[in-house]
């Protein structure tokens, strides 16, 4: 291992571990402060991190691999889940989707599962390209969405998620650099808030069993 590769690998941990962190302070924060719309009763869960106010989204713009508007209006009437990466990611992105069609199985063999949609927003508009994130996305699942945009409306979105990524240069590699991001899963509720959040690791099975039971316990109130 060279000197310089060994550099890369330590700022990268160095960069992951403060994303990390400073994810925690976000999602801390926003637990502490005063409901803008109550939660639903106590809901036990296998790992999902319910919030205990449900804030709307704040206005943003985007597009999926198809060419169409993906904003707040695009959130309404169903349930998301919202997964955080790019397409050139070595493993936790691939790793995600994967699970994420595991867990999509699960709850397609389920009579039970409230109506939801999976989408995949790449935080590397530079080289996701709409043609890019299609054939992306279409190796995985082609029910996913692939969505992108200009790094101010990713902004818009991922900020008040709790959700952060930076850019990390990486000399003399082919890929040029990295993005460290957060690794989280964020579920939105039918009204476009903020609802739950799924942190790392991410098991299909408990993910589908929190959704289902999160679903279930609002259509009974």
């Amino acid at each position: 291992m060279t000197k310089q590769f060994r550099s890369v690998k330590i700022v990268t941990f160095i960069l992951t571990g403060l994303l990390a962190l400073a994810a925690g302070v976000v999602i801390w924060s926003q637990l502490q402060q005063p409901a803008a719309t109550p939660a639903v009763s106590h809901i036990e869960t296998r790992s999902a991190t319910l919030l205990p106010q449900l804030r709307s989204l704040q206005p943003f713009s985007l597009s999926d691999q198809h060419g169409r508007p993906f904003t707040n209006q695009t959130l309404q009437g169903r349930w998301t889940f919202l997964s955080f990466g790019y397409t050139h990611c070595p493993d936790i992105c691939p790793t995600t989707l994967a699970m994420l069609t595991s867990m999509e199985k699960q709850l397609q063999a389920s009579d039970n599962a409230a109506e939801y949609q999976i989408a995949f927003v790449s935080v590397d508009p530079e080289r996701d390209t709409q043609q890019r994130l299609a054939e992306y996305i279409d190796f995985f699942n082609p029910a996913f969405l692939g969505v992108s945009g200009d790094d101010s409306e990713l902004q818009r979105l991922t900020r008040p998620l709790g959700i952060l990524y930076v850019k990390v240069t990486t000399e003399n590699s082919a890929m040029g650099y990295v993005m460290d991001h957060s690794a989280s899963i964020v579920l939105v509720d039918p009204q476009g808030r903020y609802y739950a959040l799924f942190s790392s690791p991410h098991d299909p099975d408990d993910m589908a069993q929190d959704f289902m039971t999160i679903t279930k316990n609002i259509e009974e109130k």
